[in-house]
């Protein structure tokens, strides 16, 4: 059966490159992870995008980044209910987020990430946060 996302128009396309352009511009050097999660009424999808930024630019697999941006067009769309998420893999690792409210990644404060990260998106239920992580207010990225 699987599950069915809506189909992301070229509006959205566009309006996911411009966020995700935002996303990994505020993540600064380093290496990091972003990982989406997209609702629907059969289950929940989601994408991973980790890559290092480096003075010289973006290392990162372009496979990887053709399926987030794709999801994120869905995200985007607002057809969904759907949040993100990036981790920064210092030490400590920092985690902020993002809920997407008619499409529009809105930042989550340093306890709302918290909360969305030490919570099982299947069940709801509280599960115990990785040692070693922070949480962070996150930065605007919205259009």
């Amino acid at each position: 059966m699987g599950i069915h996302l809506h189909a992301p128009g070229d509006r959205d396309f566009d309006r996911a490159f411009d966020i995700f352009d935002r996303a990994t511009e505020k993540a600064g050097k380093g290496t990091h992870c972003l990982t989406l999660a997209v609702r629907a009424p059969e289950g929940c999808v989601t994408a991973m995008f980790p890559w290092t930024q480096t003075e010289d630019g973006m290392a990162a697999s372009l496979t990887r980044l053709y399926e987030f941006t794709g999801l994120l067009a869905v995200a985007v769309s607002g057809a969904h209910p759907s949040g993100m998420c990036m981790r920064t893999l210092t030490t400590p690792e920092t985690v902020c987020g993002w809920r997407f409210t008619d499409g529009d990644p809105i930042p989550l404060t340093r306890s709302e990430a918290f909360d969305a990260y030490a919570t099982d998106p299947t069940t709801g239920e509280r599960v115990v946060p990785l040692p070693g992580t922070e949480y962070a207010d996150a930065p605007v990225i919205h259009i």
